[in-house]
């Protein structure tokens, strides 16, 4: 009795060390839920990615904060600026934390010579209580 081996197959061969080889068969069901996942999470990056890059142009068109421009004189602190624009009895922290707040600054250091915006108002989205 003489045995017919056939060397071609209808699905591809992997080998792996050792000389053992695995053929790829049917989609298990963790590739089948990964694949789900990917396809689902499609959708939500793109809807993430859009709001992300939408979403500060959305508040573009709210109402301007009226302010007035300081030009830095050399010997003044951000803390002296803001002393002179808080109302008496107002925490000149707060006036600080808006200040750096409408001009974008990561830290509290102004150079002389340098134009910095001072809100005259409040700054839309702020309480009494969000800069304390």
């Amino acid at each position: 009795m003489e045995a017919n081996i056939c060397l071609e197959t209808s699905q591809p061969y992997y080998p792996v060390p050792g000389g053992r080889g695995i053929t790829a068969g049917p989609m298990t069901v963790p590739d089948q839920r990964r694949s789900m996942l990917r396809i689902a999470l499609v959708p939500v990056i793109v809807v993430g990615l859009a709001v992300l890059l939408l979403g500060p142009q959305a508040d573009a068109g709210s109402e301007p904060v009226p302010a007035v421009s300081h030009v830095v004189k050399a010997g003044e602190t951000l803390w002296s600026i803001a002393n002179a624009h808080t109302a008496p009895g107002e925490d000149v922290r707060r006036t600080v934390a808006l200040i750096r707040a409408a001009n974008g600054m990561q830290s509290g250091t102004v150079r002389a010579g340098a134009t910095i915006t001072i809100p005259v108002d409040e700054i839309p989205g702020w309480s009494r209580s969000a800069g304390s």
